[in-house]
């Protein structure tokens, strides 16, 4: 039955952003400028009002992760994070105390939302913002880091493995990789089928944001070490994106 609304749901969206909404999908398709403003006021007001209090506990249990691991961490020691996409700080709430973050994100029209976020949060420390892709974060030295945090981040990228290739650049030895990401169905699942459908429309109306990625598969190739990965499927979550993989995974290095 869900199968059946999905369909018809996803037939409906394509019908409308095709006819009464084709001006606005033209608009997002080729403006890259309106994308970059409509994107993260649509993000804050919308994805993260409707669908913040379900996605909360996720995060929330990525942060227990990292606590986990980090069994012998003093407080009173800083601790670095690199999040790279953080959009409007949506993970500052659960951040360890003493840390000291720099951010990275490719879109500097959320810059407005994280700076008005972040004073709520005292605990952390800001060192800097920076605006670039993060398949090329230059600007961050080798093994700078203790964490580096990726949300909803790795469907957006245009090279997942170059941003991982990054990611294990700047971590210290034995740092730590924390993630919370959605990904594509198993193939043989109807939900893959529904995903497929949808992915263009969702790519345009979403500023980029690819549904259809097989992500934890990628995570393990990587070359990352201890790896955990639990995969969520929660019902409060639209089907296209409801396949959730939270983990954090170690870094070694000679």
């Amino acid at each position: 039955m869900e199968f059946i609304v999905y369909i018809i749901l996803t037939a409906l969206l394509w019908v409308i952003a095709l006819t009464v909404f084709l001006p606005f999908t033209a608009l997002l398709k080729y403006s890259k400028t309106f994308r970059n403003k409509w994107f993260p006021f649509i993000y804050v007001y919308g994805v993260l009002f409707l669908f913040g209090r379900y996605t909360r506990p996720f995060r929330k249990r990525c942060f227990e992760m990292l606590k986990e691991n980090l069994p012998n961490r003093s407080k009173s020691k800083c601790i670095k994070i690199l999040e790279i996409g953080i959009g409007s700080g949506a993970n500052l709430p659960f951040y360890p105390e003493n840390s000291a973050l720099t951010s990275v994100d490719v879109n500097p029209s959320f810059r407005e939302y994280f700076f008005k976020n972040r004073s709520r949060y005292p605990h952390i420390e800001y060192e800097r913002a920076i605006t670039c892709m993060a398949e090329d974060m230059s600007e961050i030295e080798d093994s700078s880091m203790d964490v580096v945090v990726t949300s909803y981040v790795l469907c957006y990228v245009n090279d997942i493995r170059a941003v991982l290739c990054e990611i294990r650049r700047v971590l210290k030895p034995d740092g730590k990789y924390l993630y919370m990401e959605h990904f594509a169905f198993p193939r043989k699942n109807w939900g893959y089928l529904v995903q497929k459908l949808i992915a263009p429309l969702w790519f345009i109306y979403s500023d980029g944001c690819c549904i259809d990625r097989d992500i934890p598969n990628e995570i393990r190739k990587a070359g990352f070490s201890n790896i955990v990965c639990e995969e969520k499927y929660p019902f409060s979550i639209p089907l296209c994106v409801r396949p959730h993989v939270l983990g954090i995974a170690t870094v070694c290095k000679n």
